[in-house]
């Protein structure tokens, strides 16, 4: 190929990447500075040429500097967009390999089985964050005036009304947990059925071990909660005992889901193991949230 026909080859690779409004003006542009360039230099036209070609940049490259780039995602959403598709590439295969505890023992599917099919949930997860960063990134570019706001920033201050409401709740979910049937009897009496007690009645294998710990980590999460209250904000001893609490409870229910059952009865026994799944879920992504914003509190040094 001669000088001429590289320059011509690397401009329309250049300006196939431009919007059709700007490749004559670029194009021109281009190859007047090329071939000004390929003439000024010693020795071979072709051999220029090829050098200042290699070292001029990829084509996407120098289309980037006459222009905005159409990007699905903006560089400055990279990060977020890792972060979040990563998280669901971790998360998706162990809440379906949980949600598998759930199963009868004999219904149950090899673990590589269970990762194998969630592989499409993780590439519709991943393909939704793609359309959504996408639609976000179009929107920011249509509507310049949507720039950075201030925003007050979070303290360590507590709402306590809001926590004494949400302690009370947590309380009267332990004591459901502690005695079961106690509701039944409240609402029917003698009325009710067997079946409906038998519904709710404990697997004794249940109580003789894993229960008494769950309910133990449950009453040692109430006590912080209630710690919390007392003092009307977050301390760094009370946020990293909370975070422990946190690891602790999702290790103590996956043990639970995966040793047995809890109930006697199928049906109940596989809805509290649905809710156990989805708590350990939602933990972990509590701490993983509260981990980073913790680490971003300590770097720009907020006061508590």
């Amino acid at each position: 190929m001669t000088a001429d026909q590289l320059i011509d080859s690397y401009v329309a690779d250049v300006v196939t990447l431009l919007p059709r409004k700007q490749r004559s003006d670029v194009a021109m542009e281009l190859r007047a500075l090329l071939t000004e360039d390929v003439d000024a230099a010693d020795g071979d036209r072709e051999d220029a040429a090829r050098e200042l070609l290699k070292g001029f940049g990829r084509p996407a490259e120098v289309a980037a500097r006459y222009g905005s780039p159409v990007t699905l995602i903006d560089p400055a959403d990279t990060r977020r967009f890792l972060i979040l598709a990563i998280a669901g590439a971790v998360l998706i295969p162990f809440g379906t390999a949980l949600n598998e505890l759930i199963a009868p023992a004999a219904a149950r599917r090899d673990l590589q089985d269970v990762v194998n099919g969630s592989i499409p949930t993780v590439f519709a997860w991943i393909g939704l964050l793609a359309v959504g960063f996408g639609l976000f990134s179009w929107y920011r570019r249509s509507r310049p005036e949507t720039g950075w706001k201030p925003h007050v920033l979070p303290t360590g201050r507590i709402n306590r009304v809001g926590r004494a409401a949400a302690i009370v709740f947590f309380v009267a979910g332990t004591l459901w947990l502690m005695f079961p049937h106690w509701p039944i009897r409240m609402l029917y009496g003698d009325r009710a059925a067997p079946e409906a007690y038998d519904a709710f009645t404990y697997d004794a294998e249940f109580l003789r071990l894993r229960g008494p710990i769950v309910l133990a980590i449950i009453v040692l999460g109430l006590a912080i909660q209630v710690i919390l209250l007392g003092y009307g904000r977050w301390r760094p001893w009370i946020r990293q005992a909370d975070m422990i609490y946190g690891v602790a409870i999702c290790a103590a229910l996956i043990w639970t889901i995966a040793a047995g059952p809890v109930f006697v009865v199928t049906g109940t026994d596989r809805a509290v193991k649905g809710a156990a799944v989805l708590i350990i879920l939602i933990t972990l992504i509590d701490l993983a949230v509260r981990t980073r914003r913790d680490h971003v509190r300590r770097a720009v040094q907020l006061h508590e």
